[in-house]
């Protein structure tokens, strides 16, 4: 696939990652009173408190949430975990690593404060109903039944139950604490949903083709910026190409002997029609408004220089999946810019006594056995946002 494709919209799951990584953060309260001491704070969110206790709390919450999803993954894969090995590693890496999942969470605990004080100015809020949807998904999960018959089923309200006691014996937090993580869950719906009514149904669509000098010629998705003389070669490429170009030869050959683009190259350089937001950004940029069929360049992007040609161009209405992708790249970026613009300041000792339990001990034995077995369990996996994911396992 051309390296000029960055898909800057398009997250797989995304959706459902925001319904769930949501549940895992802590929900918006009063601020704290003047005479909070220094050291119960661990982050301030636009002069907002996020307290040290809280924190530890839901730790200790998401710690116990993990090992039971580590059980319930060792029931669903009839003990063999290297079936969802990934997952797994995701789960013992941020157990066995208090300050990658202490970071993790407080930049979630963060992000959630400032959605709340975003909803706040906008005057939304999720409602009871909204909350109690959530809390019945969340279920269904795990008592294999429909969210919508959740309140009426005796196991299943035997299970929540439990549940609670559990979470509450163990985190420290309330019964209150934990449905307000739901809450939290239902806002970034309203949210999403708020903000999704404005993205348009219609999108540029562009038909171009395309030579590329590649920076790292030898492994195209590299990014990282050139040397020297890599810039140079790239630079000696695209003016061979221009000048057989100016000497009036086909762009469709020159494309085929010279663009580091394969895929397209085979095609003389031709990419097809394409919605202009998946195409990496100075690329787009290039394309949005230049004069058809007149060779544009060269054109940097993070992959390399590249001549181009803009063989049309037009609205195109967007098919139910692209919108979605367009809503889900919108809020993306509206909550990154949102992270940018506020005034978050940890404390320096943030990351001081963070809880380191419960811990793997606690599991079954036999499912430490089927831990120890992993091959390759010492591994690291990137830790981003505190997730919930074991509906991927739940719903096979």
């Amino acid at each position: 696939m051309a390296m000029i494709f960055a898909l800057r919209r398009t997250r797989a799951g995304w959706a459902l990652m925001l319904v769930l990584a949501a549940l895992l953060v802590v929900p918006f309260t009063a601020a704290a009173q003047d005479g909070t001491q220094a050291d119960e704070i661990v982050s301030r969110v636009n002069d907002e408190p996020i307290r040290r206790d809280s924190f530890h709390t839901r730790l200790r919450f998401i710690r116990w949430q993990y090992l039971n999803e580590l059980e319930k993954l060792y029931e669903l894969t009839g003990g063999n975990l290297g079936l969802a090995d990934e997952y797994v590693t995701y789960l013992i890496t941020n157990i066995q690593n208090p300050d990658v999942l202490g970071d993790a969470m407080l930049s979630q605990m963060e992000e959630e404060r400032l959605l709340w004080q975003t909803a706040a100015e906008l005057g939304l809020a999720p409602t009871a109903e909204d909350v109690q949807e959530r809390e019945a998904e969340f279920f269904s999960l795990w008592t294999d039944v429909p969210a919508e018959q959740v309140p009426g089923d005796a196991d299943a309200q035997a299970f929540i139950a439990a549940w609670y006691e559990e979470a509450i014996d163990i985190s420290g937090m309330s019964e209150d604490d934990i449905r307000d993580v739901f809450a939290a869950d239902a806002l970034n719906d309203v949210l999403f949903d708020y903000l999704s009514a404005s993205v348009p149904a219609e999108e540029i669509a562009v038909h171009t083709r395309h030579i590329l000098c590649s920076f790292h010629p030898f492994n195209l998705s590299d990014t990282t910026p050139p040397t020297d003389d890599e810039r140079l070669s790239a630079e000696l490429c695209i003016q061979a190409a221009s000048n057989r170009l100016a000497g009036g030869e086909p762009f469709a050959f020159v494309a085929a002997d010279l663009s580091d683009d394969q895929y397209s190259a085979s095609a003389g350089g031709d990419l097809g029609t394409v919605l202009i937001s998946y195409l990496t950004g100075s690329y787009a940029d290039a394309v949005r408004d230049a004069e058809l069929n007149t060779v544009i360049g060269p054109v940097e992007t993070e992959y390399g220089l590249h001549l181009i040609e803009v063989l049309a161009r037009e609205m195109q209405p967007l098919t139910a999946d692209e919108l979605a992708d367009a809503q889900a790249g919108y809020f993306e970026l509206w909550l990154d810019t949102l992270v940018a613009e506020a005034t978050i300041k940890r404390s320096d000792d943030w990351a001081d006594d963070l809880p380191a339990d419960p811990d793997l001990g606690t599991l079954d034995s036999t499912i430490q056995d089927a831990l120890q077995a992993r091959t390759g369990q010492t591994g690291q996996t990137p830790v981003g946002r505190c997730r919930w994911e074991i509906d991927r396992w739940l719903t096979v």
